[in-house]
Formats: C-alpha cells, structure tokens, sequence
C-alpha cells in the first residue's frame, strides 16, 4: 500500500467519526482475532489494545516496550490491508512511549495503521503530562504523519484526568480535551479510570456538548454499564472496547483448558 492509497483510508476513517453514526471499534489483540474484525460484514475499522496485545505478547501493559508493541501489531495491521475492502487500522500506542513518540508514529505508519491512541498520563513519571506538553505531543504526532506522507492520520487522545493525580476531575477533562482537538486530535477519549465505573451518561453528555461530539468512551459490557444504543443515543462519535474481548476470549480458552486437563 502507498501513502497515498493510506492516506485516503485515513481519510476514510476519520470521516467515520461522526456524532450521528456511532463508530463501533472492537479491539483486536492479534493476528487471528483481527481476521475475525476483518471479515465481520458490519466491522468498519480495526483496533488495538495494548494491554490486551501485550497479555499476548506474554507481557504486562505497563512493561510492553515499543518494538513489543511494534511486534505485537504487525499482524493486526496486516489483516485490516489485506479485508477486501480493505479496513482502517488504528493502534494503541499508550503514552506515545516518552521521546520516541515520532519512532512510534513511524512504526506504525510504516506497518500501515492510519491512526492511534495517545495518552496524556506519563507512565515514566506517574504524573498527568501538563496539558501544554500533551497537546504539544498530539501534535508532534500529527506532524510526523503528515511528513510519512499520511496528513489525515487520525489521532484518539486519551485523557485520564478524570480520575487521576491533582488535575483530576471534569474541569480539567474538558480543559485537556479541548487543547488536544486544536492540536490536531480527531477525538478525545475520555476513560473512567481502572476502578472500572466507567463514564456516566451525565458525563458523557457534558462531554459531547463541549466537545461537538467528538468524543470516545470504552464500553463495558455487564450489568448497570451504558449499552451501544444508550451511547449513540448522547452522541458520542466513537466507542471502543480495550480489552472487553480478551478477557472473554481467554476465559472460554481456560474453561476450554480445564476440560481438557480438568479443574
């Protein structure tokens, strides 16, 4: 694929984004759950997620380097190229992995991805980024696509401010998310934090309001979590499922396993 057939599936998917017509990721964690993504007739783009291709990679998420990450991408990548159509392909790329945010970029880019997460949570030194530097990042990595010849990759910026450190809470999500969208981001998403309560319908629709819509949240699935229709319905642009489905893949593998080898 050249870079300007990559850039037009760049363009595609960020013409996805869109307030009244959900975006429905679901997050592949390898080669083969990514085919399933590929060929499912209503999956319209691919993503990742790192804590789950980094349980692949036989690793934990806050030790997959970026040549894991590389590594561990390279066939999920490969099965949103090769779908007939071919399908958009977006990677998690955590923090941006400190100073090598631009080889980041680069790697994926080079690998065929036309978009990516960036958090704005520094896992070198535990502190939110200040906003300045976080959308300075954004940036950065919009900036080195553009020079990789893709200038619509599509960037999601995580923010954790929501529940993290002495800049938390819904002030400063909104302060951040807003910086990150001039920087050049598609949209902000907004995580509940790893207690897993998740964003509030009363949140959410706050948050679409001040961000025109562009907004993503991760779904949960269970009891007392918003369903699809109810997210679509506050009119978010963007939902993902980070690493929902591992965690169902690798809990029919176990039970599997315990049948064979029993309890």
């Amino acid at each position: 694929m050249d870079r300007a057939e990559q850039n037009a599936l760049a363009q595609k998917f960020a013409a996805m984004h869109n307030p009244k017509d959900l975006l429905m990721l679901c997050n592949a964690f390898d080669g083969g759950s990514a085919r399933v993504i590929a060929d499912h007739p209503r999956a319209k783009a691919i993503a990742s997620a790192s804590y789950a291709v980094a349980m692949a990679y036989s690793t934990a998420d806050d030790d997959l380097t970026l040549d894991e990450n590389l590594a561990g991408v390279r066939g999920i990548i490969r099965a949103g190229i090769q779908a007939t159509p071919k399908k958009p392909v977006t990677i998690d790329l955590q923090d941006g992995y400190g100073d090598q945010l631009a080889r980041a970029i680069e790697g994926i880019i080079k690998l065929g991805a036309v978009g990516c997460n960036i958090e704005d949570f520094d896992r070198i030194t535990n502190t939110l980024w200040p906003v300045d530097e976080a959308a300075a990042r954004v940036a950065l990595a919009k900036k080195v696509a553009a020079e990789c010849g893709v200038p619509d990759f599509v960037v999601n910026a995580r923010s954790d401010a929501l529940f993290q450190g002495a800049d938390a809470g819904m002030d400063s999500v909104i302060r951040r998310g807003k910086a990150y969208l001039a920087a050049g981001a598609t949209t902000v998403f907004i995580w509940g934090g790893p207690s897993g309560r998740g964003v509030s319908s009363k949140e959410i629709t706050r948050l679409v309001s001040e961000f025109g819509g562009m907004l993503n949240v991760s779904m949960r699935q269970g009891e007392g979590f918003l369903k699809k229709h109810e997210i679509q319905a506050l009119g978010a642009a963007r939902v993902s499922m980070g690493p929902g489905l591992y965690n169902q893949a690798i809990a029919a593998y176990s039970s599997a396993v315990d049948g064979i080898l029993g309890v």
